[in-house]
């Protein structure tokens, strides 16, 4: 219409721009989101003025191309050529706000590719003074001393009563427990064991869920922090928080389409999911705005919820004068914070769904098999 070429449809040019940015770039800037946003917290939305981190696992699926399966293989279990790389990532989230604050990727499966593995990857997103939230897991003596030597707090559930475990110290705020070194683990060399001590005083808090409707209804928390300020009660709500951390899983992997990546090497991948945490931790930053300017706390404010705000404003912000645009910030901010999570105290879901799923067949070989001619009846 204006004497121009039409737009080519073809995408080579965006793709080749996308493979030219470097993954630094998206990883320093995912992770400088997050720490602004820590940084800015008002002292109402901390954990007894300490900022809390949860530490928590998931896994992602990519798909299935010879560069992936050699970086990201597929689990042993599954037939070649039927199964898809599996990439195993760990990440700490902020309690007060949700956001990223790091991120480490491993293969899914073989050594060194454990949760505890990962978490060490991130020790320096951490300072001296946080509290990290973790299942049972992280239970663990070695990563307890470590936190201890960054002064780091570190919050977890008792996996197992341990043997060679003497209580030095009763009371209702929990028992003041020696905790023996265990032995020394497997490729662990002996000079690194040594370093660490003997023995490792912690507290261990008995905390009563029936009431909450948990499905773990009574369980220990074991945790490296011994202010006697701070109860035992205290120690027990903030574990029963750490489901947040879950929730906020889901949020990257359900609602930002996180679960399923579809870069098809391995590099490309790791900058995919760089980029999808940056996008979450933008959004997460546009909620606490938010939830700051109606005298709210974010985490009561729904992720999807926001979301779909933000996306049904994101058109009219981009079109509007520069003098239009403050107005509109301030009415879909008002739309985010109107977006609540409900108070549902006690709530269980099954794990099932009621949709029928459709009838098709599972396919059972690989596809290049599957097409041959004296095959096609199986999948017909």
């Amino acid at each position: 219409m204006a004497g121009l070429k039409v737009c080519s449809p073809n995408t080579a040019s965006y793709c080749n721009a996308r493979a030219r940015i470097p993954n630094a770039v998206l990883r320093c800037l995912a992770r400088r989101t997050a720490q602004q946003l820590q940084a800015s917290l008002p002292g109402a939305w901390k954990w007894n003025g300490r900022s809390v981190f949860i530490a928590d696992g998931s896994h992602v699926s990519m798909p299935d191309t010879q560069e992936n399966q050699a970086g990201y293989p597929q689990p042993v279990v599954q037939q070649p050529g039927i199964g898809f790389p599996l990439a195993r990532v760990a990440v700490l989230l902020s309690l007060a706000t949700g956001a990223c604050h790091d991120l480490a990727i491993a293969p899914y499966a073989g050594k060194g590719t454990g949760e505890t593995t990962l978490l060490r990857q991130m020790y320096d997103s951490l300072s001296p003074g946080d509290v990290v939230l973790a299942d049972a897991l992280f239970d663990n003596y070695f990563l307890a001393c470590e936190f201890r030597w960054r002064g780091v707090d570190l919050v977890a559930r008792v996996q197992a009563e341990r043997v060679g475990t003497r209580t030095v110290e009763g009371g209702p705020d929990g028992d003041i427990i020696v905790w023996q070194r265990p032995n020394k683990p497997h490729g662990m060399m002996g000079q690194q064991y040594r370093r660490y001590p003997e023995s490792l005083t912690m507290r261990q808090v008995s905390v009563d869920a029936r009431g909450s409707n948990n499905r773990a209804e009574r369980f220990k928390v074991v945790t490296t922090i011994l202010d006697a300020s701070i109860g035992g009660g205290q120690i027990g709500e903030l574990y029963e928080k750490r489901w947040s951390g879950e929730v906020d899983i889901r949020s990257i992997k359900s609602t930002m389409k996180m679960d399923v990546l579809r870069c098809k090497t391995p590099e490309m991948v790791e900058k995919e999911i760089w980029a999808h945490l940056l996008a979450y931790n933008l959004l997460r930053t546009v909620m606490a705005v938010a939830a700051s300017e109606n005298d709210m706390e974010p985490r009561e404010i729904s992720f999807k919820g926001a979301k779909q705000a933000l996306t049904a404003f994101a058109p009219k912000l981009e079109a509007a004068r520069p003098e239009q645009r403050a107005e509109l910030v301030d009415a879909m901010l008002k739309a985010v914070a109107y977006q609540r999570v409900g108070n549902r105290p006690g709530r269980w879901e099954p794990r099932a769904r009621k949709r029928r799923p459709k009838p098709c067949k599972r396919l059972g070989h690989p596809r290049h098999i599957a097409k041959l001619a004296h095959n096609r009846v199986k999948w017909y």
